[in-house]
């Protein structure tokens, strides 16, 4: 009997003619006896190849029986060994807080393999009922959803409670673009010694639409002065151990924006005012930050959110968020009539349907222009008389004369 190559495992035909492989993932606690899972094929390729994920999926892991294990411990368990690697710090805080919060007080005690959608369906309605915005429902739902399709995934159960669940409708908040008296009113504000840190901010925010976290995280080496192109690699994100700095939103966030010439212009002022400042300070830590705190570290993003707000109380403009500024200039960028792919690969999307989905509104003139090509493309029948034609009376035809008359005249 030949011998099974290295790493083969128990593999074997069956009489039925499919082959199947199993790996041993643990001992059941009570009786010690060994706990395996099987894969089937119908080649001992395919086999081989479903045993090798199993035994990846499985690294690391003890055996979970769902009809013992709660909804609270895998979350924790989901948490721990499969969010933790796939976000960013921030985000996998996020998910703790709303797992802490209010997926475990819903239905942590249930058991996994019992787990209903209506009990879902309660946390949602009871998220609402309490005050909630919808948008806390539905992250809330996303983030059991994704624990649970995992668990799907490990055939820990066989069905998906989540499907029957009803979320409630999101209302679109309109992004409305700034006026131009509102982009003065607040860089007049910046420029005065208080906020002096914000006027080439927000210059540079009017010129590339960016995000807080990649504006916060910006070096002095991701400048190129030369070409005026920045470049986007990193991000500040705020965790419960501080600012700190993390790889960017997507790999679509990964890219490079070319500026305008005089936010170029401004952006060298700014880097030979930090040098003054940098002379001065009895204390300063040179982590090459365009817009560092005043002792050169790392701000915290949050903080510069509260900051915003102020100096655009002190403007004396309505109320505005600091990403309204990222989508006030895509919806420059629209009505100045840019391409939507050009767009999104400003914005650093992730894909075209979140641009689209978003912006669409912010495409002004789209039907009239529609309108506009059709009735500058009329057929010759239809096409009005000009003063150097003769008039003639437009003769009426079906739609299949018309169709025929087009055809022919190819």
């Amino acid at each position: 009997m030949a011998k099974r190559a290295n790493g083969e495992g128990t593999i074997c035909k069956r009489s039925d003619g499919l082959w199947t492989a199993a790996i041993t993932i643990g001992r059941d606690e009570k009786t010690g006896k060994l706990i395996r899972k099987y894969v089937y094929g119908k080649t001992k390729a395919e086999v081989q190849e479903k045993k090798a994920a199993l035994l990846e999926t499985n690294k690391g892991l003890s055996y979970i029986d769902a009809d013992k294990i709660t909804v609270a411990q895998w979350l924790e368990k989901w948490l721990h060994v499969y969010a933790r690697t796939r976000v960013r710090q921030n985000t996998l805080e996020g998910y703790q807080f709303i797992v802490t919060n209010h997926v475990v007080p819903a239905v942590g005690t249930t058991k996994l393999s019992k787990l209903q959608a209506t009990q879902i369906q309660a946390m949602i309605n009871n998220i609402l009922d309490n005050g909630g915005s919808p948008r806390l429902a539905e992250f809330s739902f996303a983030v059991l959803r994704a624990a649970i399709r995992q668990a799907l995934k490990e055939e820990l159960i066989y069905r998906d409670p989540t499907l029957a669940v009803s979320l409630p409708k999101k209302k679109k908040k309109e992004v409305v673009p700034l006026t131009d008296e509102q982009w003065t009113a607040l860089l007049e504000t910046a420029s005065k010694p208080t906020y002096i840190f914000w006027y080439t901010a927000l210059l540079l925010e009017w010129g590339t639409g960016i995000r807080r976290g990649e504006l916060v995280g910006l070096r002095w080496s991701d400048i190129d002065f030369k070409r005026q192109t920045i470049f986007i690699c990193r991000a500040a994100i705020t965790t419960k151990d501080g600012p700190k700095i993390s790889e960017p939103k997507s790999q679509k966030s990964r890219r490079t924006i070319p500026i305008p010439t005089t936010v170029v212009t401004e952006l060298k002022k700014h880097k030979a005012r930090q040098a003054a400042m940098r002379l001065k300070a009895k204390t300063w830590e040179d982590n090459d930050l365009v817009f560092p705190t005043r002792f050169g570290t790392l701000q915290d993003p949050c903080v510069v959110t509260r900051r915003f707000s102020r100096l655009v109380k002190a403007a004396g403009i309505p109320h505005i968020s600091f990403h309204d500024l990222r989508h006030d200039h895509a919806s420059r960028l629209f009505a100045q009539g840019e391409h939507p792919r050009d767009v999104q690969d400003r914005l650093g999307h992730s894909s075209i349907t979140l641009t689209m989905d978003t912006y669409t509104h912010a495409m002004p003139g789209r039907q009239e222009n529609i309108a506009g090509r059709l009735e500058e493309n009329l057929p010759s029948c239809l096409a009005p008389a000009t003063p150097t034609t003769r008039k003639f009376k437009i003769k009426k035809i079906s739609l299949h004369q018309l169709t025929t008359t087009t055809g022919n005249s190819k």
